[in-house]
């Protein structure tokens, strides 16, 4: 085989390889599409994605996802803004519904989620409608 026929098979076979697989992306995926897609330490935010590795997807929490917890019916989150440091600023948490019959869109999934300003509010809601899922802290 010639070196030409060489290269252009190396090539193709990188572009595959490529193209297989999330370079420099971290994801866990909790179902119903919903992806927690991480990039860098900066932007990591909840995503719609009907694929796992996509180059897009529609954002349900934005950056930055700081801690998160789930289980089989809900997704729990907590952001944080690096430009507002007051704490009732800087800080907001999510509560994403994740039990459905059938497999939801993107705009179910977004009426589904509800978004606090306070911790206080966010734990009145967790008690008030029994979720007990802990927040951890996403390394």
């Amino acid at each position: 085989m010639n070196n030409r026929i060489k290269n252009i098979l190396t090539f193709l076979i990188l572009v595959i390889s490529l193209n297989s697989c999330c370079i420099g992306a971290k994801e866990d995926n909790f179902g119903n599409n919903i992806y927690l897609s991480e990039y860098d330490n900066v932007d990591r935010r909840i995503l719609y994605q009907t694929k796992s590795c996509a180059t897009s997807g529609i954002e349900i929490v934005p950056m930055t996802v700081l801690e998160i917890g789930n289980n089989d019916k809900w997704i729990v989150a907590k952001t944080g803004n690096g430009r507002k440091r007051e704490e009732k600023k800087f800080f907001k948490y999510w509560v994403i519904k994740n039990d459905y019959k059938n497999l939801p869109d993107s705009e179910t999934i977004k009426r589904n989620t509800t978004e606090f300003e306070n911790r206080q509010e966010f734990d009145k809601f967790l008690t008030e409608n029994n979720i007990e899922i802990e927040l951890n802290k996403i390394d």
